[in-house]
């Protein structure tokens, strides 16, 4: 009902501007040119609108060009965040793969003394870990900012696994050092045994080949975009 009424008020107005054009009488005059400098400067204000349209396509043609290049440039530096967050990703889940297994076994099993050749390599690798992701955390916020949200959010398996393996790393190395009189050990035994526990699940407290692959499978539908971009 309402596409009729836009259609009889398009008629109407139609009619109405046919009636008011066929009232105007033209005088043939007005189309005739004086002289030939009138014509030279119809010819000057011709080219002056064309060459305003011409500059008009050649601003949005460089600003197309220039979008590409920002986003073939953001793209080169998320492949290289990403691929350097990816590695070390990697090396923090040998590390928690290696504190899961340790405490199950039990402090009895393998004693501080031991454990602390072990802990100060961790605590650096970790450290190395953060500053990697504060790193790559900031080249994905300017990512949401000019691609959107659905961009970055391609890297939140990634980024929770490795939080994970952070959170075993962290509670190991406390554990280790902390007394068996400390009321603060039961907490980290509880985030200790319970990641075990998803190691386990996982299959992830023995080494193979396929967990290596599993990080990139967290990353192909970022990888996509980014191997789009980078090859425009």
């Amino acid at each position: 009902m309402r596409k009729d009424w836009v259609v009889w008020c398009g008629c109407a107005l139609l009619f109405g501007a046919g009636a008011i054009w066929g009232g105007i009488s033209l005088d043939i005059q007005f189309l005739k040119v004086a002289n030939i400098h009138d014509l030279f400067e119809i010819f000057s204000s011709a080219a002056t609108i064309a060459a305003v349209f011409v500059a008009f396509a050649g601003v949005n043609a460089w600003r197309q060009q220039l979008g590409a290049e920002s986003d073939h440039a953001l793209a080169q530096r998320v492949a290289v965040a990403s691929l350097k967050y990816k590695e070390v990703s990697k090396s923090s889940f040998n590390d928690a793969q290696f504190c899961a297994l340790q405490f199950n076994v039990g402090r009895e099993m393998l004693p501080v003394e031991i454990l602390e050749l072990y802990i100060p390599g961790f605590e650096a690798r970790l450290e190395k870990s953060q500053e990697s992701k504060a790193e790559f955390l900031g080249v994905l916020q300017e990512c949401r900012a000019i691609w959107g949200k659905d961009f970055s959010d391609n890297y939140d398996i990634l980024i929770s696994q490795t939080d994970t393996f952070y959170n075993v790393v962290s509670a190991l190395c406390q554990w280790a050092r902390m007394s068996p009189e400390n009321q603060m050990i039961k907490s980290y035994e509880s985030t200790l045994s319970r990641n075990y526990k998803r190691f386990e699940r996982e299959g992830w407290l023995t080494k193979t080949p396929d967990q290596l692959a599993m990080f990139d499978e967290w990353v192909s539908s970022a990888d996509e975009v980014i191997r789009s971009k980078l090859i425009r």
